[in-house]
């Protein structure tokens, strides 16, 4: 059921373009709040590792979704996401209040997208 649900996105272009770019909107507006206004989700230490996994896991899979025709395309999502999620340490740096660069939410970014990748690879696609 599941992969019927995304092979129909994947087939329907649109929409998995409209849904990773939203998704990929929800990601920039989530690391452009500045750190005091950060909602208080501590469930437990690291947490915040977690919600870096989750984001990079479906931005990998959404934008595969759009590029699944093409045979490199995995390679590319996975460079770009990785450099995305470094730019944003960056950005969160230098233009946003109350927040920092931290290595460790751009490794959790990569690997919530090298993730995406097996997942997408070994039980989306056949």
């Amino acid at each position: 059921m599941l992969k019927k649900g995304f092979q129909f996105v994947e087939n329907h272009r649109k929409i998995s373009f409209a849904l990773a770019v939203f998704w990929t909107i929800i990601i920039l507006y989530g690391v452009s709040l500045p750190g005091k206004e950060l909602p208080k989700l501590n469930l437990f230490d690291h947490f915040d590792k977690v919600v870096h996994f989750i984001f990079f896991f479906v931005f990998f899979i959404l934008w595969k979704m759009v590029f699944s025709q093409q045979d490199k395309s995995s390679r590319m999502i996975i460079v770009i996401a990785i450099a995305f999620g470094f730019g944003i340490e960056w950005y969160q740096l230098n233009f946003v209040v109350g927040r920092s660069f931290d290595v460790w939410d751009g490794i959790f970014d990569s690997l919530g997208a090298v993730f995406g990748f097996l997942f997408y690879r070994y039980y989306l696609k056949v």
